[in-house]
């Protein structure tokens, strides 16, 4: 019997595709599959979206091969762009033991107030976005949970 692997996690930030973000039903349906997929692979999380900004901040945490395994589909998927991971570890404790992908609607200030960093301009040539000050691992994965728990819903 294989042992368990520890629990890791990834937190990134991307920029919806699109005109106008990505609309409310086609927000509901990402987060009915993220809920499905992850209910089945042993994954939770916390999903930010700015609509003004179209800037997502999402947390996944779980066995680090289902973790890094989701987030090299979810880097691809066309509904985002400059997808940029802002910190990812070996992690103690899951932040959302108990939401398989919880949402907030976050307005931009709050984003930016949470996570630390100035607007994102999407340059792919760029490793490090310009303007990108991310706070400190344990501050940011502090400063999500606090925001989440005031303000988030699993389903």
């Amino acid at each position: 019997m294989l042992a368990p692997q520890p629990l890791y996690h990834i937190i990134y930030h991307s920029l919806a595709t699109g005109p106008g973000g990505i609309s409310p039903e086609e927000l509901a349906e990402l987060l009915r599959q993220a809920r499905a997929y992850n209910q089945n692979h042993r994954l939770t999380g916390l999903l930010l979206y700015a609509a003004a900004t179209k800037e997502f901040v999402q947390v996944i945490e779980g066995p680090r091969d289902e973790v890094e395994h989701i987030y090299h589909i979810i880097a691809r998927d066309e509904r985002h762009k400059h997808a940029f991971v802002l910190h990812e570890s070996q992690a103690s404790g899951r932040m959302f033991p108990d939401w398989r992908m919880g949402f907030v609607a976050a307005d931009t200030q709050d984003l930016r107030t949470t996570t630390g960093y100035f607007p994102l301009v999407g340059k792919p040539e760029h490793q490090r976005p310009p303007g990108l000050a991310v706070h400190a691992p344990e501050q940011l994965r502090r400063f999500l949970a606090d925001f989440a728990i005031s303000r988030a819903t699993d389903e």
